[in-house]
């Protein structure tokens, strides 16, 4: 009888062999031959006495037994599939995975196996990354299952990584499955039958019947070609060298930042955050390659010992967007993506029909340090029509939440948000407060009350409150170094703005958008 076992799965790519010796970042790892086309590799374990005894409880716990150690193991696995095509897998145990050279996984397997293996109501977690903002990453789960609508997943913004649901078929998998580039299940599978598990595996991979209920997958896809992602990533070394707000760095994955001291990258400097800049700054003058920053890792130092908590290299903490060949792309956790042309060609033309707005700005003159200085003017050049309301926050919503209603306010009902372009985390700040501010507006009458009084701290002209049943006219005005009349924002801005226009008209609002031009310095 065969028990059941919890394995995590990956395939090896092709490629990967083809060109390297090993998928081991160690070379000289032991290991065991269970026959020709098996092998188990593992590492010998240290146990140790953990650092908390001695730093925390000094000598009061001597001769206690407490000690820590980290297991590794990983079953490489040759497969014929059909017809003397073959596949190489690394069932991985305990800490298995930290022994792969990352390069060598296959991108998505896990996730494609899981999508053709789960019924689409039976969704239980999914990791999911906005790419339309601020790249926010989320790990939701629910306590019962569900479709993906329940996890307000937006087709248009959101990319998943992982994903988690019930098996609908007992003799692969039973309960639950998680997918991503790896495969995690429990099934009925041992060293005796893992052949056969995983060339059934293999073949759940390869099915398209995923696009049934899934589809939407495919509409932001992964770039896999070599010579497109060595393109894209030339083009990434490049703006960070221009220090361009079209590229930054952020810790990829999902940390307890409680127990996070810090970050370093060489030395003994620790940093609060993974930051671009920073980065640029380990390299001198320039960044050469992408190999560089392949090569070159960040650490997030534990809080309790002082030891490394997690390693990411440098490349997989970038997250940019460029345009190319007239298709958008974005590196999002060192992994390129490629939106799809049809929904390129839709984002488009929905952001080219947002009417320019008529309103008289004034440009942005070499002399303003900051965006308030801009505001004053502005309003200073009309003050019978125009209200400066920036930065007059409207405490409201419990504890210390505060709305800032816009940044100036005119007399026929228009709310103005401006701001200086500087990436696209601060064009989702910008959108996101004007689709709060008039939903609260429209839908919450004591917020209401809030902004008029506000108002009236400000000015004693009747004209510029707020009347019950208004639907205020929503005013983009982006400040940036171009003279085109519409904003030339990146391509995902575009999706984050697409969401917001749609979201603001569902209210009966109108939405204008403007370009304000920076002058020279």
């Amino acid at each position: 009888m065969i028990d059941k076992n919890k394995i995590s799965v990956y395939l090896i790519k092709d490629e990967f062999l083809k060109n390297n010796p090993s998928v081991f970042k160690l070379s000289s790892n032991p290991y065991i031959v269970i026959d020709s086309n098996n092998k188990v590799y593992f590492a010998p374990s240290n146990v140790k006495v953990p650092s908390w005894m001695k730093s925390f409880f000094k000598d009061k716990l001597v001769g206690a037994s407490i000690f820590v150690s980290n297991a590794r193991a990983v079953l490489l696995s040759r497969v014929i599939i059909k017809n003397n095509v073959s596949k190489t897998f690394a069932v991985t145990m305990g800490y298995g995975k930290n022994m792969l050279v990352e390069e060598a996984i296959e991108e998505d397997f896990g996730l494609k196996v899981v999508l053709n293996s789960i019924s689409p109501n039976s969704l239980r977690r999914i990791n999911k990354v906005n790419i339309g903002g601020n790249r926010k990453a989320s790990n939701e789960q629910l306590p019962l299952e569900s479709d993906i609508d329940g996890f307000g997943f937006d087709i248009d913004r959101d990319l998943i990584s992982t994903i988690t649901g019930s098996s609908n078929d007992a003799g692969f998998a039973s309960g639950m499955l998680t997918g991503s580039d790896m495969l995690s299940l429990t099934s009925e599978v041992d060293i005796t039958n893992i052949t056969q598990f995983l060339k059934t595996t293999y073949l759940q991979y390869t099915s398209d019947s995923y696009k049934a209920n899934f589809g939407w997958i495919d509409h932001i896809r992964r770039v896999k070609r070599k010579s497109d992602i060595d393109t894209l990533n030339a083009k990434i070394v490049q703006l960070i060298n221009q220090s361009s707000p079209r590229v930054w760095a952020a810790v990829p994955d999902v940390v307890e930042w409680e127990n996070i001291q810090g970050f370093k990258y060489a030395g003994k400097d620790l940093y609060d955050d993974i930051d671009i800049h920073v980065i640029k700054d380990c390299f001198g003058d320039k960044i050469v390659s992408i190999d560089q920053l392949k090569r070159k890792h960040a650490y997030a130092i534990r809080s309790d010992n002082g030891e490394i908590m997690h390693s990411w290299a440098l490349y997989k903490c970038l997250y940019g967007e460029v345009e190319f060949n007239g298709s958008a792309y974005c590196l999002n956790n060192g992994k390129w993506f490629c939106v799809d042309k049809d929904f390129v060609q839709t984002v488009e033309r929905e952001y080219n029909s947002i009417p320019i707005s008529s309103f008289p700005f004034i440009p942005y003159r070499k002399e303003f340090a900051r965006e308030s200085d801009y505001t004053q003017a502005f309003v200073s050049s009309n003050t019978e029509h125009l209200l400066n309301m920036d930065a007059k926050m409207i405490y409201h919503g419990g504890g210390q939440s505060k709305v800032e209603l816009c940044d100036i306010l005119t007399t026929d009902g228009s709310f103005i948000h401006v701001k200086p372009y500087s990436g696209s985390a601060a064009l989702s700040h910008l959108f996101n407060q004007a689709v709060v501010s008039a939903e609260l507006v429209m839908g919450d009458s004591e917020f209401l009350a809030k902004a008029n009084l506000k108002i009236q701290e400000q000015t004693d002209n009747g004209n510029f409150l707020i009347r019950g049943g208004d639907k205020p006219t929503v005013i983009l005005a982006i400040i940036t170094k171009y003279k085109d009349l519409r904003p030339p924002i990146p391509f995902f801005s575009k999706i984050a703005l697409r969401y917001t226009t749609r979201r603001l008209q569902t209210y009966g609002c109108k939405v204008f958008i403007k370009n304000i031009v920076k002058e020279s310095i």
